[in-house]
């Protein structure tokens, strides 16, 4: 009887184990492809709602942003979102800028995710006007990926105080040749 009854459990065990959801970790990787470019698209049109509609609208969300010139940091999305109204507000023009991600990564958890990348930005005439290093949690509400935390680094603004540095280096070289 006690074999029969570890044979009745093994297979319990086993059956339970075996019917779990599995996760489709490509189909995740590109829904989560998909809301950033929202995003994003979204911003550059400054286009309030479908910007929102990618976003986890409660009190968790965070967003984090940091240069050479300092950092933003807000918490909750009445905060972020009104940051984000009154930019649209101030900037109506949608944008004729180029965002370009590159180096995507993304981690897919059963109902989470991160994503980094890096984005470089062209102005209308393809120059290079910004480059940074974005990093996003997501979640997934209601079968659709969400972001509840976006933190963005301004490496250009980096950049340009290394070429200022090079510079003044090269200027002193000069003068004491």
């Amino acid at each position: 009887m006690k074999k029969y009854v570890l044979t009745l459990f093994a297979l319990i065990l086993f059956a339970g184990a075996s019917c779990q959801e599995k996760i489709d970790i490509e189909k995740e990787k590109a829904a989560i492809k998909a809301v950033l470019e929202a995003e994003t698209d979204a911003f550059l049109s400054k286009d309030f709602d479908r910007l929102a509609a990618t976003y986890i609208q409660d009190e968790t969300n965070i967003r984090l942003s940091a240069g050479k010139s300092g950092y933003g940091y807000g918490v909750g999305w009445e905060e972020i979102g009104s940051g984000f109204k009154e930019y649209f507000e101030n900037n109506p023009e949608q944008s004729t800028d180029k965002y370009v991600k590159t180096n995507v990564k993304i981690k897919v958890y059963k109902e989470s995710a991160w994503a980094i990348n890096d984005e470089t930005v062209y102005d209308s005439e393809g120059e290079i006007s910004l480059k940074m290093i974005g990093v996003r949690f997501l979640e997934k509400v209601d079968g659709e990926w969400k972001i509840v935390y976006l933190s963005v680094v301004y490496t250009s603004s980096y950049e340009e105080e290394i070429e200022e540095i090079e510079e003044e280096a090269e200027n002193e070289t000069e003068e004491t040749e």
